[in-house]
């Protein structure tokens, strides 16, 4: 079986959507992205640079892409994604993919930040044995755990009041700046997390197709943001479920507004307008140590656990 690799480009956007869709068939990740999704993640700059693709007899058995983050703070931490396509599996396409991905994000990453360590990062469902035993194969170790959470949107939703000071209103451009310097502040002390430049933000929330501003909210305290539940929708997934859900993409309080119960006043209006906009479930993902008891915020909303996502992480050493 000759393997020819190349860089993916913007024209294969729907066979990479087609590829991904039988994968996840296959693990049952929940992980469900249409072709519009592809579209916009291969149209960021530098594609070629930051991604494979594996072909077969012209046809493509595996993919795998990178997104370095603008600005980095103490370890690089690089993710990788990507998958082998059913039919190849077991073939070891996957373990020459995550090598050939691993150089390349260190060729990246030593031209512009050769002196921070790299850390190369995958996130795998807990459930996928053999997605796990490639990446404990070539070293990577379980740094993290992530939960994932459901709640279905029927009448039986908390309903928290909004504490004495505080406001809720919509998301609206004019906030964005400032919602993304409170996000930058929110999270400054959270695992892995690094400042979001105007660039970076924009790509994951208000530039992104997937945002929704009419289900996204904001607490006020004397006017100024002090938390947000920022929310996204994935039409592929009513699409191919029948289920139209809700992604809550963030939710965050700034320190010393934390502890007063806004953040569930916040989430609480958040799923009851979510529920009023014909949304049948929300989710989300939270890490299990997250610092700020998180966890419990969402389990009180009534949120449950469905599945585990781990972060394997596998240092890289400096280029030789």
């Amino acid at each position: 079986m000759e393997l020819v690799w190349r860089s993916l480009t913007t024209a294969d956007t729907s066979v990479v959507s087609a590829l991904y869709n039988a994968a996840e068939s296959a693990d049952d990740t929940g992980e469900l992205l249409s072709e519009e999704d592809f579209a916009e993640s291969f149209a960021k700059p530098g594609l070629a640079d930051r991604s494979v693709a594996v072909s077969v007899d012209g046809v493509l058995a595996a993919y795998g892409l990178f997104e370095p983050r603008d600005n980095p703070f103490g370890t690089n931490r690089v993710r990788l994604d990507g998958a082998v396509h059913p039919e190849f599996r077991r073939k070891g396409i996957g373990t020459q993919l995550m090598r050939r991905l691993t150089a390349m994000a260190h060729e990246l990453h030593n031209a512009h930040h050769p002196a921070m360590p790299l850390v190369v990062c995958t996130m795998v469902e807990s459930r996928s044995a053999g997605h796990v035993a490639l990446v404990e194969k070539l070293g990577f170790s379980a740094d993290r755990h992530f939960y994932e959470l459901e709640v279905a949107l029927g009448e039986s939703l908390a309903q928290v009041p909004v504490p004495a000071g505080y406001e809720i209103v919509p998301f609206s451009p004019a906030h964005d700046e400032e919602v993304r310097l409170v996000s930058n502040e929110a999270f400054n002390e959270h695992w892995g997390s690094v400042e979001r430049s105007p660039a970076e933000w924009a790509k994951s929330f208000t530039d992104s197709l997937r945002f929704v501003q009419e289900t996204s909210f904001l607490a006020l305290k004397d006017g100024a943001v002090v938390a947000f539940v920022l929310s996204r929708h994935y039409p592929v997934v009513e699409e191919m479920t029948g289920v139209r859900e809700l992604w809550i993409g963030d939710v965050g309080t700034l320190a010393g507004h934390r502890g007063r119960g806004v953040a569930s006043a916040l989430l609480s209006w958040t799923l009851a307008q979510a529920r009023a906009q014909g949304y049948h479930r929300a989710g989300l993902s939270v890490d299990s140590a997250n610092p700020t008891r998180a966890l419990g915020v969402y389990e009180r909303a009534g949120f449950g656990v469905v599945r585990t996502w781990v972060d394997y992480g596998l240092p890289v050493g400096p280029a030789s």
